[in-house]
């Protein structure tokens, strides 16, 4: 077991990208987070203020931190030019929103004074919340990251005819995306300006697929 995943790991250098670009986005990440203290926009929607609070979706909040290395490496194993699609897709939308956290700081103010009820849920937003601050919040990183997800699976060659499977991904990442409106993590326009940058990179991925292709 341990010299075929030696040997896999030397025909498949990407491997070793994958685990530079996940450290740098992590550093990064939480280099800004600490770098920018006050955010110099306060974003807020007229929609955000007819979203409930519900607890019960920091179950699909949560999910985004293990789902998003798993599935880069999920493509990894299945398609190597997936793979790549996805790395752009996540990348380049994350180097995108990383600038726009430095010229244009970004906060909300949305979460609750109080939960409304104490049960597991509440207790696990309450831990999200100390380690994910509400500044650097447009675009959403949850909701490009899960949208580059969702494109991917259902253009996949490696998933050709899983349409349930697809369906599921599809269905799962959506989950995601309300979730951070749900739980007050993000406004209306953090998801749309997320959502919007990656179906933006998907399609200029797209088109330099077919250009290389002919």
């Amino acid at each position: 077991m341990l010299k075929d995943f030696k040997a896999w790991l030397r025909r498949t250098p990407e491997f070793y990208a994958l685990v530079g670009l996940l450290a740098a986005y992590l550093l990064l990440f939480f280099g800004l987070d600490l770098a920018v203290k006050e955010p110099q926009f306060i974003l807020h929607s007229p929609l955000d203020d007819m979203i409930p609070f519900n607890e019960w979706f920091a179950v699909f909040y949560f999910l985004w931190f293990p789902i998003f290395p798993g599935s880069l490496l999920a493509f990894l194993l299945l398609d190597k030019a997936d793979f790549r699609e996805l790395c752009f897709v996540v990348f380049t939308g994350a180097i995108i929103s990383f600038a726009a956290y430095i010229w244009l700081p970004t906060g909300l103010e949305l979460r609750p004074e109080m939960l409304p009820r104490d049960n597991f849920f509440s207790r696990l937003m309450q831990f999200i919340w100390l380690v994910d601050s509400p500044r650097n919040v447009c675009p959403s990183l949850h909701c490009s990251i899960s949208s580059a997800i969702a494109l991917v699976a259902c253009r996949s060659r490696s998933l050709r005819g899983r349409v349930l499977l697809k369906a599921a991904v599809a269905v799962l990442m959506l989950l995601i995306c309300l979730s951070t409106l749900f739980v007050k993590q993000h406004s209306v326009w953090d998801v749309f300006a997320g959502v919007g940058m990656s179906l933006l990179l998907f399609c200029a991925a797209e088109i330099w697929r077919k250009v290389k292709q002919v």
